[in-house]
């Protein structure tokens, strides 16, 4: 039944179809065409729903701690030490492994070092084609430069086997190890080139780090050096006797001399007394010549003595660098006076200069502390800077002008500065002559101590003791503060009167070289 056109009756709905499953359990329409479902097949069961989890809290699995250094397989979680257990059965190696092994790592430190070589001819190459000697219409050298060989591949050059290695090739006939049947291997081998000669290869230093140096032996004190060298004495001598004692040594011959004459001859004295008598007077002149040879060969050429006294002018024990001191002279020094202080600085071996102006002199001194100590002797004690007329007159009168020249002579000469610096400024002394003092600082600046100038030309000795005072009348002003103190009075702890004394003893400059043997025998 249609119908009309432009009526508002609804349509009629449409008749839900039939579905049945076929033999195969399908579904299946009215017209017999299988249904092919669409929807999403979803657990109903709570034991078949997929839990759902968040990604931000799953558990991570923990790191593996074997490969950090600073793990230690002695300290494990309870239960490693079953897999322990485990691992600490009979293990045996094959043979031939670690054969194999070393093999394989002395080749892949060969490789290594080939690869060492190459690369830094490659950077070579490209260091010079930086500089300047690439042609600007080339291609850039990343495209000419040789690819470098891989270390597989070189692994596998060097462990090809050769047919006949070459060391063996100027030994074989027919360059081959194969011999024809019945010749044994004499026949292969050509007897002509081998020779009586050795050949011994150039040795090549194993690719690895140089092992690092040995610590350097601590250095003793002239003490322990003299009581090391006594305990050595006495272990030789304990040596020897106890050789005498096996009998594996023959004693030494008794050492007769006239005072134990007769105690040591006895019988053959009393026989005859003039034959033994002229005996022992021989045996002592023997001894005396053997002593004074012994001396005269442990005794230093002149060129070895000259070296020595040289070497201990230059020789700091301290190690702290050269040691450097500067005078001020506030007077023009005389011709006799230069002559002294030039000749002995040479002497000890000093390097320096001395600088002659109007307003002040300079003294630059560098050299070894003995030296050192020498110079400044000279300067401040030996040389007279006063310039007084000699006076004849009695002990009293020369007393107290001895005083005045020692007074005098602190006033001109000054130790300005004592010091260390790493290397000497100078290679030589010399005296130099100066028109103004900016001559004499530029003559100090072309060597870079111009320093030394500046500190001799503003070194004022009296502001310095006056300074000095002020520090003492201090230090005074607090020892009274304290006399009612804690006990650093009269009867403190040892720095009062009752205190313990306290003796500065001076070492005194000798100059001995001390080369005699000091090995006598005493004979009476």
């Amino acid at each position: 039944m249609s119908t009309l056109v432009g009526s508002s009756v609804p349509p009629t709905p449409a008749r839900p179809q039939s579905v049945t499953l076929d033999s195969q359990g399908r579904l299946v329409d009215e017209r017999g065409k299988v249904i092919q479902s669409t929807a999403r097949v979803q657990a109903t069961v709570k034991a078949n729903q997929s839990v759902r989890t968040n990604p931000l809290l799953e558990e991570e699995p923990p790191p593996d701690v074997t490969d950090n250094k600073y793990y230690d397989p002695r300290m494990s979680l309870p239960g490693h030490a079953r897999e322990q257990r485990k691992k600490r059965a009979f293990s045996f190696v094959a043979e031939g492994h670690f054969s194999k092994r070393a093999d394989e790592m002395r080749a892949k430190a060969a490789v290594e070092t080939l690869l060492r070589e190459a690369s830094k001819k490659v950077l070579k190459t490209d260091a010079v084609i930086k500089g300047g000697f690439q042609d600007p219409t080339a291609e850039s050298s990343t495209a000419t430069r040789p690819m470098a060989v891989s270390t597989a591949t070189l692994q596998q050059k060097l462990a090809e086997v050769p047919v006949v290695e070459w060391w063996d090739k100027p030994l074989l006939r027919n360059g081959s190890y194969e011999s024809a049947d019945g010749e044994g291997v004499e026949a292969l081998i050509n007897p002509e080139v081998i020779t009586h000669y050795v050949e011994h290869p150039v040795p090549i230093e194993p690719p690895s780090e140089p092992p690092a140096p040995p610590p350097q032996p601590l250095p003793l004190t002239k003490k322990e050096r003299k009581k090391l060298r006594t305990q050595r004495r006495l272990a030789a001598e304990k040596e020897k006797q106890d050789q005498i004692r096996c009998g594996l040594m023959a004693p030494p011959a008794p050492k007769v001399k006239i005072s134990n004459l007769m105690q040591a001859m006895k019988d053959e004295a009393v026989l005859d007394p003039s034959a033994i008598e002229a005996k022992v007077r021989a045996e002592m002149a023997q001894r005396v010549k053997n002593h004074e040879m012994r001396n005269q060969a442990r005794k230093l050429t002149p060129e070895q003595r000259k070296e020595k006294k040289r070497r201990k002018m230059l020789n700091d024990p301290t190690g702290g660098g050269t040691p450097v001191t500067l005078y001020r002279l506030d007077q023009m020094p005389s011709r006799q006076k230069l002559y002294k202080i030039d000749i002995n600085a040479q002497q000890n071996h000093l390097t320096g200069i001395t600088l002659l102006t109007d307003a002040c002199n300079l003294i630059l001194v560098e050299g070894g502390p003995k030296a050192q100590r020498r110079y400044q002797k000279l300067l401040m004690h030996r040389i007279d800077w006063s310039d007084l007329p000699a006076n004849d007159d009695d002990d009293d009168d020369e007393r107290d002008e001895t005083e005045e020249r020692r007074k005098k002579s602190a006033e001109v000469c000054k130790v300005v500065w004592e010091g260390f610096v790493v290397k000497p400024y100078f290679k030589n002394f010399r005296v130099e002559a100066a028109r103004d003092p900016a001559a004499a600082r530029k003559l100090l600046k072309d060597k870079g101590c111009e320093h030394y100038w500046d500190m001799a030309s503003r070194f004022d000795l009296e502001a310095i003791e006056e300074e000095a005072d002020d520090d003492d009348d201090d230090d005074d002003d607090d020892d009274d503060d304290g006399e009612e103190g804690d006990g650093f009075g009269e009867e403190g702890e040892g720095y009062g009167e009752e205190g313990e004394g306290q003796v500065d003893v001076g070492d005194g400059d000798g100059n001995g070289d001390g080369d005699g043997d000091g090995d006598g025998d005493g004979d009476g």
